[in-house]
């Protein structure tokens, strides 16, 4: 089995909704485990990528010289990522997007003899934004529409493990590290200018994305 990490660092403040609420507090809340830390899940991010890599295979596809190669992550596409709404045995296999194990350990193992709570946790990665929906033509806040919502703080940087139970050839990793490197964007409000991220994927300690995505220049010369 060949494992890879995804490091996804928070350009702007973001929204990961658990579509929960904290009432009389929070009307929207975001994704956070037991201990108050926040991640996205595997699922979500798995659907992101995959949409990502059809957008990247559907501009090579309008490329004379990138058509035949095109053709080829096509198939790779769906072997990797699946087909959207069948259930396949896809190649990859992702984990939740969360802080790294060191961080999470040492905070765990110190919360047993403190007395920070899993809210405090919680409070210092996010902070409360309030939004409201104005009648556009009286110029007025519509009545009962004011809204709480929980919303992470920018900066923070997840970490996602992916494997794949056989080595990735080429055109796996000219999909995968172009698929990352186009995410641009994670959560909801993304029209607010939540949501920013930077994508990248490592193999061990090393980053591969860039190195990656240059296997299409050789392969695009090849089958010229």
């Amino acid at each position: 089995m060949e494992e890879y990490t995804l490091k996804i660092e928070l350009l702007t403040d973001a929204v990961f909704g658990s579509g929960n609420s904290v009432p009389g507090f929070v009307d929207a809340d975001v994704l956070h485990d037991e201990y108050g830390f926040l991640y996205i899940n595997g699922k979500t991010l798995k659907g992101k990528l995959g949409e990502m890599a059809s957008v990247f295979v559907n501009i090579l596809m309008e490329i004379d010289e990138c058509r035949e190669i095109a053709e080829i992550l096509q198939k790779k596409k769906e072997e990797l990522f699946g087909v959207a709404e069948k259930y396949s045995h896809s190649k990859l296999k992702f984990s939740d997007c969360e802080f790294s194990k060191n961080i999470k350990d040492y905070f765990k193992c110190y919360m047993k003899d403190s007395d920070i709570k899993p809210e405090e946790i919680l409070e210092a990665l996010t902070h409360i934004e309030t939004q409201t929906s104005i009648n556009y033509v009286s110029g007025v806040a519509k009545k009962n529409s004011l809204r709480n919502y929980r919303v992470i703080n920018r900066g923070i940087v997840l970490y996602s493990s992916v494997y794949s139970p056989k080595k990735l050839d080429d055109e796996d990793k000219i999909l995968l590290a172009s698929a990352c490197s186009m995410l641009r964007h994670l959560g909801s409000n993304e029209t607010k200018g939540k949501g920013e991220v930077r994508v990248s994927l490592w193999l061990k300690e090393k980053e591969v994305t860039h190195e990656y995505i240059r296997l299409l220049e050789k392969k695009v010369k090849l089958n010229a």
